[in-house]
């Protein structure tokens, strides 16, 4: 409003001015044509000069308007229509990202104008084909974004080795990989795609290499990487020679060597199959230092006598944590294979009475029956045979 005001006071002044200079008498301006003649004041013709000229400005601005309408309309529209496909592809990224892939499909199918501009399309969009199972169609996304050269060729065969990972064809997949240089393939994607085809080939010491390799990118939940490990080393020890089952164990992370690890009741189970008395209690000696979980404290009545015996103090750490009676049962072992009767009656009385099994009466029934209890003997027989025979009405 105060700018309004400024032009108008400027205006009037202007105007003030020009009625002053035209009281002036400058003289005329005559114009001849043939037979025609104008004469008129000098003022007059200055002042129609300008009015003439204001118009051919407004006039050639008008004209140029005019033309430029079309270009206008079309750039409005280009304008609209890029900003459609845009929001196109944003939902498709989106929908990509929450794992829609149908929808992802359908939104970047229709994004068609910006697949020039951006190498994220064909991308996004190949995979997106990929998940949905449609093989065909994602190959086919990415023979043409290799002619357009819109994406590096390495990520092109990671992509085409994913999609016949997904449709079964590890053959194609591993000469897809095969053709990519080590610097390309130790990309987290490539480790992870990888991985999928070792998992897919059985192929587990390098499935066991590649997880740990592909856990620090995050591309996988780290759940699902911790299960693929502890069955990889589950299955690599399976497989494995038995003079290298303590090596393997050894090897393995120690975040699947916890407290009632699978992977340990593979390396007892397996070394009870090999007999390998000797290295069963090395293990196990080992073990109770860390743990004293159901399964190691049983291991030791699988051992030898001699090598039972040496394991007392290290069973004897766990009494006070001994809740389903496996540590007085060890002890009570020892304590059989050590000449006490009376201290081995004792505990698997405490090992019975921690947990009703049948290891613990058979063997508590036994010692009844050793120091002449045959009466108990099988009165505790009874007890845990109606235990097993479930009840019927």
């Amino acid at each position: 409003m105060a700018r309004l005001s400024i032009y108008l006071v400027l205006g009037l002044i202007a105007g003030a001015m020009w009625v002053n200079i035209g009281t002036v008498d400058a003289g005329y301006v005559s114009l001849a044509w043939d037979d025609w003649q104008v004469e008129t004041s000098a003022w007059l013709a200055l002042s129609l000069l300008v009015v003439v000229t204001v118009l051919l400005l407004f006039l050639f601005r008008l004209i140029r308007f005019a033309l430029s309408v079309p270009g206008a309309i079309g750039l409005w529209v280009g304008s609209r229509s890029k900003r459609g496909a845009q929001l196109r592809m944003d939902k498709g990224f989106a929908a990509f990202y929450e794992g829609r892939w149908d929808v992802a499909e359908r939104a970047l199918s229709k994004a068609r104008s910006m697949r020039k501009s951006t190498l994220l399309y064909p991308l996004y969009a190949a995979l997106s084909f990929v998940y949905s199972g449609k093989t065909e169609r994602a190959l086919k996304l990415l023979d043409s974004a290799e002619e357009a050269e819109t994406l590096p060729p390495a990520v092109i065969a990671l992509v085409r080795a994913e999609s016949h990972l997904m449709s079964g064809a590890l053959d194609q997949a591993t000469l897809l990989l095969a053709s990519l240089s080590e610097q390309e393939l130790d990309t987290p994607r490539g480790k992870l795609i990888r991985c999928d085809l070792a998992w897919q080939r059985k192929e587990w010491r390098e499935v066991c290499k590649l997880v740990a390799d592909i856990r620090p990118s995050r591309l996988c939940l780290p759940t699902i990487l911790d299960q693929r490990e502890e069955h990889a080393w589950c299955e690599m020890m399976r497989e494995s020679a038995a003079r290298d089952i303590k090596s393997i164990w050894k090897q393995a992370p120690d975040r699947i060597k916890g407290e009632d690890s699978p992977l340990w009741q593979e390396v007892v189970e397996r070394l009870g199959q090999e007999k390998d008395a000797e290295n069963l209690y090395k293990a196990v000696s080992v073990r109770l230092e860390q743990f004293g979980e159901a399964l190691t404290l049983q291991s030791v009545a699988k051992l030898p006598d001699h090598l039972a015996m040496k394991l007392k103090k290290r069973v004897a750490r766990w009494v006070d944590h001994d809740i389903e009676g496996d540590c007085h049962a060890a002890l009570a072992h020892i304590a059989e294979k050590s000449g006490d009767e009376a201290a081995a009656g004792d505990l698997w009385q405490l090992a019975y009475e921690r947990k009703r099994s049948p290891v613990h009466a058979v063997r508590w029934a036994s010692w009844l029956r050793r120091a002449g209890h045959e009466e108990r003997a099988s009165r505790l027989e009874a007890e845990v045979l109606f235990d097993l025979i479930p009840n019927q009405e």
